[in-house]
């Protein structure tokens, strides 16, 4: 938390000082349903003696705008947050989710965003309103009604002065017909044309066809009767006597010596390189993780959109996040491939849960059944304003607790977004930093969701990339990252 400014504490502002103290309450129920980004748009105020101070949990140089320095950008990213915070509370309102006291205290903090003493700071690219909640709404000046100009006489009677020719040429036309027109003349009957009766001439008679005799009928000859053929009596066959072959002699079996077997091959463990080196895991506990790995990089984006500008529900924060989620397969499968790991490696933890990240520091061998708990049991904390994905800091702790100079060093980066903490510091500045003063350090980058924020680490230190975009493509890309650590029998 860094101080932004501080306001006088005037006498006539007793009411406001008691409505900040309920910032906090406010803040806590607003976490529940939007993001942390979103309640960042004001500051923390601190009720000292004769002063309010203002925090703000963003890292980075504040910059204080002036009037003229607030562009409509800035304006329309401060108002998005307000209308976030605003739709979220008609929607708890018709739910009945929360009482009218807390709406009301919620409605007057969007109010207070509006005081003629608020101040805006730039804290990282990020707006922070400062000295709300002190002052009083800034009224926009009343409309200037421009004065009716009179107009002329000849300008409003204009539509009559054109109807008058129009008049007048209707006077001359109806003169003409009724006065100098002619008479059609008479017209003469049509006499109807005469009707001829058509006369029928008679048909011709029919001349009937002559009749036809009938040939007479030839008689059919008797057929004659088939005499049954004579049957022949077939000859007895002659018996033949079974020849008897005589069996061959069984030939005796020939033993066959074996040749002399040759001895198995003896087999010893070792681990590549010959070194054992050091390891230490990266891993990623922010929010983000907590995403369905059935959604896409699409979808995600314009949900991420829509809950910072309009907000969401709860039932598509549900859907949001679903099984299977980023975090349950990532933990499920770092634990598999912990016990794959030579038994003689130490290994190192590093999570990106908070602004800045935290260091676990090593376990031992016979520690490997508390690292795989430490992981299993991590979980983001959605309400705290410094939860973020510090990855800057995190591979700079990682690295710092390793060789990587006259010692092979490893570290295995499990994320699936962009730094949150730090957007000044660039990951890509620091990997080709770590790659000239620790050579012997390379950096395997599992990219769950194809979002490529670390992957210029892994190019830069030599080492490699795996993007997982599903269940079973996390866990293939986890076991193949950490190959180089797994004990391999090498055969003589």
């Amino acid at each position: 938390m860094q101080r932004l400014a501080r306001t006088p504490i005037e006498p006539n502002q007793q009411n406001a000082l008691a409505f900040l103290a309920h910032f906090a309450e406010i803040k806590q129920l607003l976490a529940k349903h939007l993001p942390p980004s979103t309640l960042k748009v004001f500051a923390e105020p601190v009720v000292k003696t004769d002063v309010v101070e203002w925090y703000s949990s963003l890292e980075g140089q504040p910059v204080k705008l002036t009037e003229k320095q607030q562009d409509e950008k800035l304006l329309s990213a401060i108002q998005n947050k307000l209308t976030s915070i605003q739709n979220l509370v008609s929607e708890l309102k018709q739910q009945n989710a929360i009482s009218a006291e807390k709406a009301a205290l919620i409605q007057q903090l969007l109010t207070s965003a509006t005081h003629n003493t608020k101040e805006i700071y730039v804290v990282n690219g990020e707006p922070v309103i400062v000295g709300w909640g002190l002052g009083k709404v800034v009224e926009p000046p009343p409309p200037v009604i421009p004065p009716v100009a009179t107009v002329p006489f000849w300008r409003k009677h204009l539509w009559c002065l054109l109807l008058l020719p129009l008049l007048l040429l209707l006077l001359g036309f109806l003169l003409w017909w009724f006065l100098l027109k002619a008479k059609p003349e008479a017209t003469p009957p049509v006499k109807e044309p005469v009707k001829q009766e058509v006369v029928k001439q008679p048909e011709p008679e029919k001349v009937p066809e002559p009749v036809k005799i009938p040939e007479p009928v030839k008689e059919l000859e008797p057929v004659k009767e088939i005499e049954p053929e004579k049957t022949v009596e077939k000859e007895k066959p002659v018996p033949v006597e079974e020849v008897k072959v005589p069996q061959p002699e069984p030939k005796k079996e020939e033993k066959v010596v074996e040749p002399p077997k040759k001895p198995a091959p003896i087999c010893t463990k070792s681990i590549t390189p010959e070194k054992r080196p050091q390891m230490v895991m990266v891993f990623d506990n922010s929010a983000s993780m907590l995403l369905s790995l059935s959604e896409t990089k699409a979808s995600i984006d314009a949900f991420n959109e829509r809950w910072d500008t309009v907000g969401i529900t709860q039932a598509e924060l549900d859907y949001m996040r679903r099984e299977p989620r980023r975090l349950t397969v990532a933990k499920s499968s770092a634990s598999t491939i912990i016990d794959k790991i030579d038994k003689n490696i130490d290994i190192g933890l590093v999570s990106l849960t908070y602004c800045p990240s935290t260091s676990h520091g090593f376990y031992s061998p016979g520690k490997r059944a508390a690292l795989k708990q430490k992981i299993r049991s991590m979980y983001p904390d959605t309400t705290s304003d410094n939860a973020g994905t510090a990855l800057y800091d995190g591979l700079q702790k990682a690295a710092s607790m390793v060789d990587g100079k006259n010692r092979d060093a490893f570290i295995l980066l499990i994320s699936d977004g962009e730094d949150s903490c730090n957007k000044d510091q660039s990951v890509c500045s620091l990997a080709k930093q770590l790659a000239k003063s620790k050579p012997k350090l390379k950096i395997n980058v599992v990219d769950i969701g194809n979002t490529k924020a670390a992957n210029c680490a892994a190019s830069a230190t030599g080492g490699k990339v795996f993007t997982a975009q599903s269940k079973q493509q996390v866990s293939n890309m986890i076991n193949r990252a950490i190959q180089p650590m797994i004990e391999k029998e090498e055969c003589k």
